[in-house]
């Protein structure tokens, strides 16, 4: 009968033989798997099962239709490709605000001044050449806003497009 620290060990070894199938184990944790193994018939033959099946695995060899490499290699490509056009847009794009923030700020004290002429000029209350100032500001910022929901939208459907379109072969 075993006790619940007795599954506890046989569970950490159990995973130990798992894990150094995978990624290797440190020289404590492979000097301990090694004790328990000496010792324990049932996860020995689990070590054993588990070596069968990851040779079994490795042997099996998968048959794979003429021309099918071939049809990966240029799918990558055109991703590869794509990707790097998504790229050099958005690079066109972040300069494009960059430089519109920029020279937003710098011509930030000229336009207050217009918009306060233009206020004084044709008796307009301040709250009116404020937000005519405030527009100056608003207006191009939902300009690129909606330009970027487009961008996202369209980017959205494409891999849709391509999806039906390479569905055909």
């Amino acid at each position: 009968m075993s006790t619940p620290g007795n599954e506890d060990l046989h569970e950490q070894a159990r995973q130990l033989i798992d894990r150094e199938r995978v990624e290797g184990l440190s020289a404590a944790d492979r000097k301990w798997l090694e004790a328990h193994l000496a010792e324990c018939e049932a996860c020995a033959r689990w070590a054993s099962s588990t070596d069968a099946a990851v040779r079994a695995a490795v042997t099996v060899s998968v048959a794979v239709p003429a021309g099918l490499a071939l049809a990966v290699k240029l799918r990558v490509r055109q991703q590869a490709a794509e990707l790097n056009q998504r790229r050099v847009r958005n690079t066109g794009l972040v300069v494009g605000c960059a430089l519109s923030w920029v020279v937003g700020v710098a011509s930030a004290p000229l336009v207050w001044r217009i918009c306060a002429w233009l206020g004084g000029e044709f008796h307009l209350p301040r709250v009116v050449w404020m937000l005519g100032f405030a527009s100056w500001w608003l207006v191009p910022a939902a300009a690129a806003a909606a330009l970027l929901l487009w961008h996202r939208e369209r980017a959205e459907r494409e891999p849709a497009a391509r999806l039906s379109r390479d569905s055909e072969f």
